[in-house]
Order: structure tokens, then sequence, then C-alpha cells
């Protein structure tokens, strides 16, 4: 039977310990990397339309979450449960989606959303808004459990680091 090296054991462990803490944060990331994805879109639809109002609010909300993207990524050397940077971002990706979806139907919707031909269109683009409006909630609600510890992986990061296995 092969020996067991401690301090190979102990590295694995904290590797254990430091991947539990930064998957605290997994649902985020997923959510985040859509709205990246989501502003991208929007930007570059945006850009081919030459709709300078639609470009620039894209292109501020793509900004934020690229930076809200590096702090949770930050996440894997840090254990604190500070996302002030991913907090503020859903905070105004929440209030530009309420705002969005309310004008979506008025000729005011064609102002930010060139592309926005039919009536077909609007009703995609507005329940796009809808989903993102319930995923800045989501998310805003899971960086608050994860900020006052009350999140369910803290309990069991906590009862492995106590069990070093």
């Amino acid at each position: 039977m092969a020996k067991k090296d401690p301090e190979l054991e102990a590295k694995k462990h904290d590797m254990s310990v430091r991947s539990m803490y930064f998957s605290r944060y997994l649902m985020i990331r997923y959510f985040s990397a859509a709205y990246v994805f989501t502003n991208l879109f929007w930007l570059v639809f945006s850009v081919s339309y030459q709709d300078i109002v639609a470009s620039i609010v894209a292109g501020i909300l793509l900004t934020l979450i690229l930076i809200a993207s590096i702090e949770q990524a930050s996440k894997w050397h840090k254990k604190d449960t500070d996302l002030r940077f991913t907090t503020l971002y859903y905070g105004v990706q929440l209030i530009s989606n309420v705002l969005l979806a309310a004008i979506c139907y008025s000729p005011l919707g064609k102002v930010f959303f060139p592309f926005m031909t039919t009536s077909g269109v609007s009703h995609v683009i507005f329940t796009i808004l809808i989903a993102g409006i319930l995923g800045c909630i989501l998310i805003l609600k899971r960086i608050q459990t994860i900020q006052s510890g009350k999140d369910k992986y803290l309990r069991a990061i906590k009862t492995f680091e106590r069990n070093r296995q």
C-alpha cells in the first residue's frame, strides 16, 4: 500500500476548497456569459444599423458586464464575497431592461432596437427583456445570499474544511 504524502494531500485539499468557494459563483458566471453575448449581439446589430444611441447604450452595458466578469474571475484567488461591480452591473442592467421593455412597443423602441421591423421581432425582444429582468432579480438575490453567508454551499465548504480529508 502506497504511503500518502501529507504535503500533497494538503495541496489537494486546499485546491478542493478553492474550487468549492469559486463554485459558489457558478450561476452568476453563467448568467453573466449570457448577458455578455446578448449585449454583444445588440451592439453588433446597432452598429450595423448605424444607430448611435443604441450602440452607446449596448457598449456601456457590454463594458460593465466585462468588468463584472473580471471581478467574478478574481474569486478564484480571493475568498471574500465582495461583488461590488457585479452588483452595480446587474442593477444597471435591471433598470435598463425595465425601461427598454416599457418602450419596446412605442415608436421610441426603434431608436434602441433599429432592427425591430415587425411586431414579431418586437415580441421576441420584449420576451428577452422580461427574461433579462427575471435573471437580474435572481442574480441580485443570489449575490445577497452569498454576501450574507446564507448560501447552502458555504455550510458544505465549512464542513469540508473542518473534515480535512
